[in-house]
């Protein structure tokens, strides 16, 4: 197919009569004839389309306004899975059709046709002693109000255009621009209260002492098996009512020759935890104009934004504010450790110094799993997040002819994130890492993005049977990536937070307190392109397209680029077939497409000795050596570094009925991703292979499923109207091949995913995202073994596989109803199938402070369901039908230790979820005043109420923007409704 399409696009193009102009731009669904933004920004026919694409209106996303604009996706879109991290202003993992890669599944974002990157700061881990939270992103910046239209490009044939970036397909941001006519205001405000719910269930029933003993008192320790007694429920008095107020100011005029758009906006939040809170600036301005009779057409555009944060939550134990609480030992006071006492002037050193139960009067710690005061870890531990983000872009169009257009584009994007914890002096000795004057946590993450591109756009009228659109190019990608981190628990003066204040005089390798690391990669893609869409008659169509990237990723692997094709046709049959009038518009379609992938940046220097050098890094003056290389002998060609390469094919049809009433799509695909980029470790000498750590192209992960979405006006008055959309998907993953049988490589080997922390990993005939920990011990016929005292007991040696938290359907159903000018709207989605692991209920358990561990002891113990004495106990084989004592059975179970304490099993839950998303009442005042001409006025709310829900907490929400970031919840933020009123007024 290379050799085919330039050619075929240089012959016809030069050999055309100018075509008709195409039907007038539109982002409604239900027009025939609509125009909709595809890759590279081109607009296209949607009846032309050989692919499966889902476009909403901006309307749609400031309808109940959320800060992030993606999470107003949920539900909306078909097959689109979006997890949220932890609070305001956090990012959002975006995975459509089924996790593809090892290295990322998340798709290209594009705003205004040409590509951004996404960047993030440093992804927090799954891990118990996680110590900065997640950073947000570029996309959680952008204001929804700026948005006219936003376009899902879910599969590789959607998106090859865009080459290896748009291998997890693509969203297309079309932003608004000004428009012909009179000059516009338009201002809208919304402010929402939160309130957390759906809380870890606690008890405080029973204390952490027993009053009747001499000497026992509350605090002695941190767990609650004591005697019977009432305690106060201090978590829901410490969570506070969150407010959030979204404001923007827009301004819009134009003429034939120009138009303009400009906004200003600005959110502030306070969260539910006291002392949070986020404050977001922002800015965009874009204008068109025409010149040289209307020919040239100059589009420039600008996107900023500037973000702050202060103590955004952290996954994991060691600086939650909420797990000192949830743990609190029963029958203690927290009143006298409230916000005006969470210090005391230590007289020795003269600073402030801790105030908590766990502290002894000396200042140590008594030795428990160190808890600190929750007001402390605000006050003392406060972590601050700021992040600049910056996108400019220019647009230069020529129309040759009226068939005929040249196109140049450029985009400079840029974002920084600076997250910064501070750890003052007497703070957990574990938290200061040996230092005694504090400690200082620090992460800088810079990244830029140059892009350009030349097009030639044609759409030659062949005959009046055959149509011809065609676009040839070329483009330059560059992008750079700085970091710096900094950890440091040797400060010269005490709680001084400066980097000139930091030692690093001091004798000792790096490790916890005593990093400094920087480094700059950079990377480039040059590439050429084209793509042809032929038409004969409107009723038939094929889609072809070429891309070939010239990556600097693969510099010194023996190759310097790859290629990937697609091609596609479709069949109008209400053009073919005279049908009954009752099919308004009816398409089928198939496609196939192959997309590319390139390495990391820099990891190819390790392919040669003389460049090995720069692959090395430093980190406090300590040379930093890397853990994996690949492999070089020519003996192994077939493990050489090479792109990862997806393989799509989906087919698909699209009805319209009664009037365009009834608007039904859906689609199958089936997904092959190979050379996945793994890193293992050979541990003997295989045919003259050394053993050691490796990376290897290998890996074959599969996703098949189907997608679809139903639309229905049941009423389309001006009086009533009432539109229904239901949108279904279901994928399911399977990891086909992981390590090359050439190596001697355990096929049962589990793969660590990034991010994942200790429990999700790859496993060959498994799925991605696949947990595995410690599970009950069980016999041949899968009861679980008990020791003498009816304890159960749990495996040891390689962990064991537990579940997927990736959901096997997914359901959205939204409803929209007008009366005159009274407007209702609701949205219920589901998420069925998948399990979910949670570390905080393991946890609390192991404390004796849930409210299991209470049932359990007003039961009089635990019954096991199914359960045998295990081999050589003294009734061996024999079923057990006791009842295990609740203290010795929750201390085997519950754990705060990560993967090896407890048995991980017992805190497995269903992922199925079915919620009220959102849901609004809208009235719309006709004012038609000298400067006002309307105003709306909405009650809405968000995330209001499960009707199911299992699980004990939010199964959407993730710790980490990472691939193995879903399904773990390590004492994240509760769930947090809200509701208020939002108002839009146009000038």
């Amino acid at each position: 197919m290379r050799k085919a399409v330039i050619p075929v696009l240089l012959v016809l193009s030069f050999y055309s009569n100018a075509q008709e102009r195409k039907a007038a731009d539109t982002t409604k669904t239900t027009d025939i004839q609509e125009v909709v933004v595809t890759s590279l920004g081109i607009k296209r026919q949607a009846r032309s389309l050989t692919y499966s694409s889902q476009q909403i209106g901006g309307d749609e996303l400031t309808e109940v306004k959320t800060p992030n604009l993606l999470n107003s996706i949920n539900g909306k879109v078909s097959n689109v899975q979006i997890n949220r991290t932890n609070g305001v202003g956090s990012s959002v993992r975006v995975i459509m059709r089924g996790n593809k890669s090892v290295s990322n599944s998340q798709p290209l974002y594009v705003i205004d046709g040409i590509p951004i990157i996404n960047g993030t700061g440093k992804s927090t881990d799954i891990s118990q002693y996680a110590n900065m939270p997640d950073p947000g992103d570029v996309l959680s910046s952008i204001n929804p109000d700026d948005i006219e239209s936003i376009n899902f490009l879910k599969g590789a044939s959607a998106s090859a255009l865009y080459g290896s970036a748009g291998g997890n397909g693509a969203i297309l941001i079309t932003t608004r621009k000004g428009k012909l006519g009179k000059s516009s205001i338009t201002y809208s405000t919304s402010l929402t209260v939160e309130r957390a719910y759906s809380l870890p269930k606690l008890q405080h029933s029973y204390l952490s002492y027993d009053p009747s003993v001499p000497k026992q008192a509350p605090g002695d320790n941190i767990e609650s098996w004591g005697a019977k007694g009432a305690s106060r429920d201090y978590l829901k008095d410490f969570l506070q009512t969150g407010t959030t107020w979204v404001n923007s100011l827009s301004f819009q005029s134009g003429n034939e020759k120009s138009t303009n758009y400009f906004s200003i906006g600005n959110t502030t939040n306070k969260g539910v935890i006291p002392m949070s809170y986020f404050d977001q600036y922002n800015i965009s301005f874009r204008n068109s104009s025409k010149f040289l009779d209307d020919k040239l057409t100059l589009d420039a555009n600008f996107i900023g934004s500037l973000q702050d944060s202060k103590n955004r939550q952290t996954p994991g134990a060691s600086f939650s504010p909420l797990t000192s609480l949830y743990w609190l030992p029963r029958g203690v006071d927290f009143d006298q450790y409230g916000p005006d006492n969470y210090s005391y002037l230590n007289k020795s050193r003269l600073l402030p110094a801790q105030n908590w139960w766990e502290i002894k009067p000396d200042g140590t710690f008594k030795g428990n799993p160190e808890t600190q005061n929750p007001y402390w870890i605000l006050n003392r531990n406060v972590v601050t997040v700021k992040n600049k983000n910056a996108y400019s872009a220019v647009t230069l169009s020529y129309e040759i002819n009226p068939w005929l257009t040249a196109r140049v584009r450029g985009n400079y994007s840029w974002n920084s994130s600076d997250s910064q914890r501070d750890i003052s002096a007497f703070s957990a000795p574990s938290l200061l890492a040996g230092g005694e004057n504090g400690r200082i946590l620090k992460n800088v993450y810079e990244n830029s993005s140059t892009y350009g591109d030349v097009l030639l756009i044609g759409s030659p009228k062949l005959s009046e049977s055959i149509s011809l659109d065609f676009t040839v190019g070329g483009s330059v990608n560059s992008t750079n990536n700085k970091v710096a981190q900094v950890d440091n628990a040797y400060l010269a003066n005490p709680n001084l937070f400066t980097l000139n204040n930091l030692q690093w005089n001091v004798e000792r390798s790096p490790g916890d307190g005593y990093h400094n690391i920087y480094w700059n990669l950079k990377k480039q893609v040059r590439s050429v392109f084209a793509s042809a869409s032929v038409g004969y008659k409107n009723m038939f169509y094929i889609d072809m397209t070429f891309r070939n990237d010239w990556d600097s990723t693969l510099s010194l692997t023996g190759r310097s680029g790859f290629d990937y094709e697609s091609i596609g046709a479709n069949a109008i049959l209400t053009s073919v077939f005279k049908l009954p009038e009752v099919f308004n518009f009816w398409k089928v379609r198939a496609s196939y497409a192959t997309v590319g992938l390139g390495l990391p940046a820099n990891l190819s220097n390790a392919m040669n000795e003389y460049y090995k050098a720069y692959s090395y890094g430093v980190d406090a003056g300590t040379i930093v050596y890397p853990k994996s290389s690949f492999v070089t002998d020519p003996r192994y060609k077939e493990l050489f570094p090479k792109p990862e390469l997806n393989k799509t094919f989906e087919a698909g049809t699209e009805l319209r009925m009664l009037g365009n009433r009834l608007n039904f799509d859906i689609t199958y695909y089936n997904s092959n991703a190979t050379n996945q980029l793994l890193e293992t470790t050979i541990s003997s000498n295989l045919g003259g292979l050394p053993s050691g750590s490796y990376y290897i192209n290998a890996g074959k992960i599969q996703n098949t499923g189907f997608e679809s979405s139903l639309s229905y006006k049941i009423f389309d008055g001006e009086k009533f109207g009432w539109t229904a959309t239901l949108n279904a998907s279901a994928n399911k993953n399977k990891i086909v091949e992981l390590f090359p049988s050439s190596l001697s490589i355990p096929q049962d080997q589990l793969f660590s995913l990034t991010g994942g922390g200790e429990f999700t990993k790859l496993r060959l005939g498994g799925s991605f995202g696949d947990l595995y920990g410690i599970k009950f011990q069980r016999d041949d016929q899968g009861r679980i073994l008990v020791d003498e005292n009816g304890v159960p007991l749990a495996t040891t040696g390689t962990p064991g596989y537990l579940g997927n938290p990736n959901p096997k359907f997914i359901l959205g159903f939204s409803n929209s109803f007008n009366i005159g000018k009274l407007g209702f709207s609701f949205l219920i989605d589901g998420k069925f199938g998948g399990q979910v692991l949670s570390l905080t209920e393991k946890a609390n358990d192991l404390y004796g402070v849930s409210q299991a561990t209470a049932d359990a002891r007003d039961a009089g113990g635990v019954s096991i369901p199914n359960a045998v004495y295990a081999p050589g106990t003294p009734l061996a084989g024999q079923a057990y039908n006791g009842v295990t004592d609740a203290k010795a059975y929750y201390k085997r179970t519950g754990g705060a230790g990560g993967i090896g304490t407890g048995i991980d099993e017992a805190y497995m839950y269903s992922a199925t979820t079915v919620r009220l998303r959102q849901a609004s009442v809208s009235y719309t005042f006709d004012i038609n005043a000298k400067y006002m001409r309307n105003a709306t006025l909405s009650l809405v709310g968000t995330n209001l109420f499960f009707f199911y829900k299992k699980a004990p907490f939010d199964p959407e929400q993730v710790s980490g923007n990472t691939p193995g970031g879903v399904g773990v919840d390590s004492f994240g933020l509760p769930v947090t409704r809200s509701i208020g009123l939002s108002l839009k007024a146009n000038f």
